[in-house]
């Protein structure tokens, strides 16, 4: 550390070297060179944790935004703790190693979709017939419901990419078929390679979805 004397009066950095006053004296010294080399075990599982945060808190705003409309009808204002929450929930189910899980890989998953089709969007206790199972088969989707509580009145048919945030959306009407447990509906979109297939059914005070599956329901 070296003493200055100088009549311009520099402080801060300057090139290899930092200037500043202590005690009324200008003081100079050399800038602390930037560790190189690896990171340690610790810092490396940090980052990997922070990139994962980081995409699951991005797929979790993106989810929100493709479904505002259904969202702002629940009046909560905490729905995007509870998805936020949701989608760390989801992303570790990926088998992927860590750092590299995301919740697209996780809702590939068995585990995932299950976490997801248990997952009610609303706070408030709701009566409603919940979506149970989704599968396309030649162009159509075939829908199972449970048998209580009050009639649906959308089913929102999206395609989300989680994470770029991109997605398609139809909102689907009701035909006969729904009270007995059963309903097939025509597909609106094709399977898009990094895009997720969801049905979510909505009504007054709640939203429930499920991932969209490849078999026929009768191949289980």
């Amino acid at each position: 550390m070296g003493k200055v004397h100088s009549i311009f009066g520099v402080t801060g950095k300057l090139g290899e070297y930092v200037f500043y006053r202590l005690n009324g004296k200008e003081i100079v010294r050399r800038a602390a060179a930037k560790k190189k080399g690896p990171k340690t075990p610790a810092q490396q599982t940090v980052v990997k944790q922070n990139t994962e945060f980081g995409k699951a808190s991005a797929a979790g705003k993106f989810l929100r935004t493709a479904l505002a409309e259904e969202c702002a009808k629940l009046n909560d204002r905490y729905l995007y703790q509870r998805i936020s929450k949701l989608m760390l929930s989801l992303k570790s189910f990926d088998p992927a190693p860590n750092g590299q899980r995301t919740v697209t890989g996780g809702l590939a998953t068995p585990e995932g979709q299950h976490v997801l089709a248990c997952f009610n969007f609303h706070k408030k206790h709701a009566d409603f017939s919940k979506l149970l199972q989704a599968v396309r088969s030649e162009g159509q989707l075939h829908l199972s419901f449970s048998l209580s509580g009050n009639p649906a009145e959308t089913i929102i048919e999206l395609q989300l990419d989680f994470h770029s945030g991109k997605f398609r959306r139809h909102v689907h009407t009701f035909r006969e078929g729904y009270e007995r447990g059963k309903l097939m509906l025509k597909k609106q979109f094709r399977s898009k390679k990094g895009f997720t297939d969801l049905l979510l059914i909505s009504g007054d005070g709640y939203l429930q979805g499920v991932v969209v599956g490849e078999n026929h329901p009768e191949n289980g």
